[in-house]
């Protein structure tokens, strides 16, 4: 017969490999989907020479910014343009003008 602690630390084991597999997860399904887009629109450019067509995914609070497009007469998927500080201050700013407001202090 098990003692109680020895059933609650199985239990608390437990719990924790199912948290981990589902953070695991929620990470392949955020990854697979820029990597689903990012294969979609490489057959759509591959029909349209001298395209190039830039694609920024955004999930849960996370960016993933390619660009597809001909290098060598081949499509290629590359990273994306980097957001730089004024646009993500702009970005912010538009979101929600009172940042402008006075200086509380």
């Amino acid at each position: 017969m098990r003692d109680a602690f020895g059933e609650a630390l199985d239990r608390m084991a437990r719990r924790e490999e199912l948290e981990r597999l589902k953070a695991e997860a929620d990470t392949r399904k955020r990854t697979s989907v820029a990597v689903e887009l990012a294969q979609a629109v490489r057959r759509v450019v591959e029909h349209h020479p001298d395209t190039t067509v830039t694609v920024s995914v955004e999930s849960a609070g996370d960016s993933t910014a390619f660009m597809v497009g001909w290098v060598n007469d081949t499509v290629a998927i590359s990273p994306g343009p980097v957001k730089d500080a004024a646009a993500q201050l702009a970005e912010l700013i538009r979101q929600d003008h009172t940042l402008l407001g006075p200086d509380p202090g």
